[in-house]
């Protein structure tokens, strides 16, 4: 009400409003249809054909969610995964990294608006950083975001009017790619553990919608089960579409919630972790709470740019999931040109662009299979890239 009422005082009368929740929507399958089979229309047909044309035919976005780890809700993005048909699969480079091309003319200029029930600095600063980047990704010409908490109400209509006036131009703070680097590194570094504690099972989740052995996601997660079962490990794999099904959902998140070590490998989508991957983190969490037992969190995410930086929020909101559901974050492996790594063939078997990941990862599970952080080497080995930047765009 308070939103709807400060966007009226400023003039803005033709609003149209989404109410997500209450709106039966498919989560984006990763197939790229809307690219390149049917450009601009998503294979799935639902509301979200309105609301992509509602967000073409505006002036202004504003995406209204509870923060969630730092990031969106399941609910907010299932919608927002499933906007990438609103721009083109095509490569261009902006603001030091790689993005896509525009698919119109003109785009919304884009504002979010973020609740929590107490705000605090690191989680509003992920918050507003993931707004800029998904702004920039959009081609939206103006961004603002903004968090109010319970514990000020009273100044919530001054901060939205504040976020609605915003003319900050999306990537403005960006200059050069050797700080986008140091964020990137800082957020997938590990906490350092005192005394390691090893694990003996592990829950590996594969955050990818794609269809069961046609993901990059899952072949990275054989690759790491096989290690991880090498060092004597029980290793389970999970697929974030068992979080989704009746009967099994709440067995899954509880089994995952019992693991000494959970290990999420993921495709980034829209900066962040997809939808399904977002519900399985809000299912292990609500599994979680209230439990005291000691267990550690890592992720590993694979980018379809060739520049792994684009992943650096998603750490962070990794970070913020840790903190949330009583994990010791164990840090993150970031993987830049995920296109390049062949889904139909074992990770083992391929070479080339794979061979950094292989090294990557033989680096980084041991260290977890002592109850130990993924260390600054196998990091730094992810983040190599495959081949030059623009040969991957080409």
């Amino acid at each position: 009400a308070i939103l709807d009422a400060e966007l009226r005082a400023r003039g803005e009368h033709d609003i149209t409003t989404f109410d997500l929740a209450s709106t039966r929507l498919a989560y984006c399958q990763g197939e790229f249809d809307c690219w390149v089979k049917t450009p601009g229309l998503c294979r799935a047909h639902d509301a979200e054909a309105s609301i992509v044309q509602a967000i073409h035919d505006a002036d202004r976005l504003v995406l209204l969610d509870a923060v969630t780890f730092g990031g969106h809700s399941y609910v907010l993005k299932r919608a927002q995964d499933r906007l990438i048909c609103l721009i083109s699969p095509f490569f261009e480079k902006r603001a030091a990294l790689t993005h896509h091309e525009a698919r119109y003319e003109r785009m919304p200029s884009q504002y979010v608006l973020g609740w929590m029930p107490h705000a605090d600095a690191s989680t509003v600063e992920t918050w507003s950083a993931l707004a800029d980047a998904n702004a920039l990704n959009m081609l939206a010409p103006h961004v603002g975001a903004t968090v109010v908490d319970d514990t000020s109400r009273d100044a919530w209509p001054a901060r939205i009017r504040a976020l609605l006036a915003s003319t900050a131009v999306p990537g403005a703070s960006i200059h050069g790619r050797p700080p986008l680097r140091a964020a990137l590194l800082d957020a997938a570094a590990g906490d350092p553990a005192t005394v390691p504690a090893p694990p003996r099972t592990v829950a590996v989740v594969v955050g990818s919608a794609k269809a069961a052995g046609t993901s990059v996601s899952e072949t990275l997660a054989r690759a790491v089960c096989a290690r991880l079962t090498a060092h004597g490990l029980t290793a389970e794999l999970h697929a974030a579409t068992e979080f989704l099904r009746d009967g099994r959902a709440r067995a899954t998140a509880q089994a995952v919630a019992a693991a000494d070590l959970f290990l999420l490998v993921s495709p980034l989508y829209v900066d962040a972790f997809p939808a399904l991957a977002t519900h399985a983190l809000e299912a292990v969490a609500a599994a979680r709470a209230g439990s005291a037992s000691p267990a550690r969190f890592a992720a590993l995410v694979n980018c379809g740019f060739p520049e792994p930086e684009h992943t650096r929020t998603a750490f962070r909101i990794g970070r913020h999931f840790a903190a949330a559901a009583g994990y010791t974050w164990s840090g993150g492996l970031p993987l830049g040109g995920g296109g390049a790594i062949n889904p139909a063939t074992a990770l083992d078997l391929q070479h080339g662009p794979a061979d950094h990941v292989k090294r990557a990862l033989d680096l980084a599970v041991p260290c977890l299979a002592r109850g130990a952080s993924i260390p600054a080497a196998a990091i730094d080995g992810m983040a190599a890239s495959p081949m030059p930047d623009v040969a991957y765009r080409i």
